[in-house]
């Protein structure tokens, strides 16, 4: 959840797998009129309104209490507050009231009733009222519709506004408190839309800002948000770092306080450490009961379930869960409560109560669905298959394994998207910041040049152009630099992203062969299949998100693939594979499955097609003075029958994947650039008949 400190700031709440979200307090939905009209004043206003006389005074009295009540968050009578001072600024018509109540209006839609739509409305009302753009009131209306659109998940839109904060901010000193106010709410904006590394250089530029302003309750807040954004892109031990280092400068604001506490005993209890989990968790429990919060005290609570469900102390999370449920259900949290279903379904199924497992994971799927929590579906999903599994009903596991590939494909999709975009505007940016340092560089010295023109012009002169000019070739080389990096690094993503995927005719072949054996009614070879496959998808997806695996691990998956394909061909061949344990010992990495479309290549094209008995495949991985080798060698019919094979069967058939396997080698290579990593033997017999096909991989060892 993101923490604000002033009565500009909104409450939004952005939802990483690993955080816990703030329930939103929900007043009663009023419909209210068009007209402005002052509404009923009884009971609603402070008693000092009564004793006002003029339209002005009444009009800085409401200013002021609905400032002093959006900073404490007290929302229950801003709008009617707000109305009231809209109908007396039209009758007096002055059009600065205008704005500032209309953004009051907008500020109620938002945060009280939580309606973005409505709020966003009102918060176009208020720029005409304040035309030019450096006006607070103008920068944070524009802001706040930025903000209302991303709530609604309207990307285009919000980043229209985006793009004109951002352009304000070029204009305004480094040090400046809007500049530092306006970067922070840029970078959410970029975190709602998944845009990660963007978000970060601009939660930097709040963090600079606010360290050399020596504003500690601002640091404070920028680097807890800046937390909770690695916490969303899973890296929760910079999460820590920047959390723990918030919670200096909050001891002083309780809300932000209770919230950074808990997030930090959250990421503990992501990485394992109990101890610290439970230490910081009661941190921010003293501090919600000392206040009486009962919102984040339900959050604490849920929390602890959470550490008790990691230390196994299933006993003691499960009333926390229960009574959490019912909380939650009345208090309209949909989101924590999806999360409490599948937490309940992860002890039930530890405690091997499955079908209690399976009925909160219904539950959870329901909700997921309907409030389009696709991150939850694609966990509820993968957990109804496992849980399946266990019960046997191979035939429901089959559906939701199917289901849950099709969910996480999509949700790889768009975070892929989001990435490239991501990539995009972060060099973009960058360029641009190049360009006007660039600029400011050159205006100091054309204003140097000016101040001192009649004693040394032609001196300062020659200085300008030379300076000019290795500031021009300095840019070059920097913004050249940057777009290779680009560059590089989109490739990078663009290559996890096919690596990320398997062969989806070797995924449909593994969903038919376990189809298959469900219609034999052959129990042990369908859990077996189907064990198996879930063991490789999940080790696949774990490993997607890095470049570099153990070998031992990467050797793991491509064992599990190979068995596999051997229930597929009726063990038609026989495996063996050897590593190294020089490689095992000393922790050496390789680019995960790299050599898995060899393999493949020589089951499909090699193996499959033989008619011959005592099939073998082998792989052996050895270390060779600074380079890993690999062999993998079988006994098929050789890739001159292949060709002639594939020419007589699959006539249209084209390959890439042996392609893209080779530009990844390359990266690895070893040696001149001219040197080939690859190395394909065809083998004969002691009657020249072909014998099956040899391919040595070397890349240099990491």
């Amino acid at each position: 959840m993101l923490i604000h400190h002033n009565f500009f700031w909104g409450r939004r709440v952005l939802l990483p797998i690993t955080g816990l979200a703030l329930a939103v307090l929900m007043q009663p939905v009023i419909s209210f009129g068009q007209n402005s009209k002052p509404v009923d004043s009884i009971n609603i206003f402070p008693p000092g309104y009564y004793k006002l006389k003029t339209t002005d005074e009444k009009m800085r009295f409401l200013e002021k209490a609905i400032h002093d009540s959006l900073d404490e968050d007290q929302l229950a009578h801003v709008y009617e507050w707000a109305r009231e001072g809209l109908a007396l600024a039209e009758q007096s018509d002055v059009d600065t009231m205008k704005g500032i109540f209309n953004f009051d209006i907008a500020k109620a839609y938002a945060y009280a009733y939580t309606k973005p739509d409505s709020a966003i409305v009102y918060y176009k009302k208020v720029l005409p009222y304040f035309p030019d753009k450096m006006k607070s009131y103008h920068v944070y209306a524009v802001r706040e519709i930025m903000e209302r659109y991303s709530e609604l998940g309207n990307q285009d839109s919000s980043f229209v506004y985006l793009d004109s904060l951002k352009a304000l901010t070029d204009t305004l000193p480094e040090t400046s408190p809007k500049r530092v106010s306006i970067s922070q709410h840029i970078a959410t904006t970029y975190q709602w839309f998944g845009m990660f590394n963007t978000a970060i250089h601009y939660f930097q530029i709040a963090i600079n800002g606010e360290r050399k302003n020596g504003n500690n309750r601002g640091l404070g807040l920028a680097l807890a948000n800046l937390g909770e954004l690695y916490s969303e892109s899973e890296d929760d031990s910079k999460a820590l770092k920047y959390s723990k280092e918030a919670l200096n400068y909050l001891e002083d604001v309780n809300m932000p306080y209770i919230m950074t506490a808990l997030n930090v005993a959250t990421y503990f209890t992501s990485l394992k450490q109990y101890d610290s989990a439970l230490f910081y968790l009661s941190k921010s429990e003293k501090r919600a009961t000392q206040i009486n919060d009962a919102n984040n005290l339900l959050l604490i609570r849920l929390a602890l379930a959470g550490i008790y469900l990691g230390q196994k102390k299933y006993d003691l999370a499960r009333p926390l869960l229960e009574k959490s449920e019912v909380e939650l259900t009345k208090s309209g949290d949909r989101w924590n409560l999806t999360k409490t279903y599948i937490s309940l379904a992860n002890l039930d199924t530890s405690t091997q109560h499955y079908q209690q497992a399976k009925s909160s994971l219904l539950k959870g799927l329901q909700i997921a669905k309907e409030d389009k929590q696709q991150t939850l579906e694609v966990i509820i999903l993968q957990n109804l298959a496992e849980v399946s599994a266990k019960m046997k009903d191979y035939e429901a596991a089959f559906n939701y394994q199917k289901q849950y590939l099709n969910e996480k494909d999509s949700l790889t999709g768009q975070k892929t998207k989001a990435s490239l975009a991501d990539l995009e505007i972060s060099y973009q940016t960058r360029q641009k910041e190049e360009q006007i340092a660039s600029l400011q560089a050159e205006n100091k010295l054309k204003f140097f040049q000016l101040k001192n023109s009649d004693q040394k012009f032609y001196f300062y002169l020659a200085g300008f152009i030379t300076l000019l000019l290795i500031s021009g070739i300095v840019f070059y080389q920097r913004s050249h630099r940057i777009k290779l990096k680009a560059e590089k690094m989109k490739a990078e993503l663009q290559t996890q992203v096919l690596r990320s995927q398997m062969n989806p005719h070797f995924i449909f072949n593994c969903l038919n062969s376990i189809e298959n054996f469900i219609m034999l009614n052959d129990q042990i070879q369908a859990s077996d299949y189907l064990n198996k496959f879930s063991m490789l998808m999940r080790n696949i997806l774990d490993s997607s998100r890095n470049e570099m695996l153990p070998i031992a691990k990467d050797m793991e998956a491509l064992r599990l693939y190979v068995e596999l394909e051997q229930l597929r061909f009726n063990n038609k061949f026989n495996y063996k594979d050897f590593t190294d344990p020089a490689l095992v010992g000393g922790d050496y990495r390789v680019p995960s499955l790299l050599i898995q479309p060899y393999v493949e290549n020589a089951i499909i094209h090699g193996l499959a097609n033989s008619e011959n008995e005592d099939l073998y495949l082998t792989v052996t991985a050895s270390l060779e003075n600074d380079r890993i080798k690999f062999i993998i060698q079988d006994n098929g019919i050789g890739r001159i029958q292949s060709e002639e094979y594939n020419r007589l069967n699959r006539p249209y058939h084209k390959s890439i994947g042996l392609k893209i396997t080779e530009d990844r080698i390359n990266l690895y290579k070893c040696g001149d650039e001219t040197d080939s990593s690859i190395k394909i033997t065809d083998l004969y017999d002691d009657y020249n008949n072909p014998a099956g096909t040899k391919v040595e991989i070397t890349i240099k060892a990491i």
